[in-house]
């Protein structure tokens, strides 16, 4: 599990970076440092239970106002197949399955690390 979240360290620094030319790069950028930040730690076993659970429900409930949002699906990629936003729906597409991700890896990390304690292992 380590590796993994060493991994998806990276993959949310990656994130993070594509978000800076986003209409609202502050936010983007800080909710994937934040990500990139709890799998660093959990990676280098300094975890919070607590922490987890609450990001958890919080990007979990964006992600569900995001999802929201959306008036027609159209995916994730234009006609032409690039991956240039043409619609806002594409955007919200995107940023809905984004928090996803978030909230699939915190939940991920927060199961692993009360088995891990209910079983005692170091």
């Amino acid at each position: 599990m380590r590796y993994i979240a060493l991994l998806f360290s990276f993959i949310y620094l990656l994130f993070a970076y594509w978000q800076i030319n986003d209409p609202d790069p502050i936010w983007w950028v800080a909710l994937y440092l934040i990500s990139a930040t709890i799998s660093f730690r959990t990676f280098k076993d300094k975890y919070s239970q607590e922490v987890l659970i609450v990001l958890s429900i919080l990007y979990l409930a964006y992600a569900i106002n995001s999802f929201q949002q959306i008036t027609k699906y159209e995916g994730f990629f234009s006609d032409d197949g690039g991956l240039s936003m043409k619609t806002i729906n594409q955007e919200l597409a995107r940023e809905t399955a984004g928090l996803f991700i978030c909230v699939f890896t915190f939940i991920t990390y927060s199961v692993y690390f009360f088995a891990k304690e209910k079983k005692g292992i170091k």
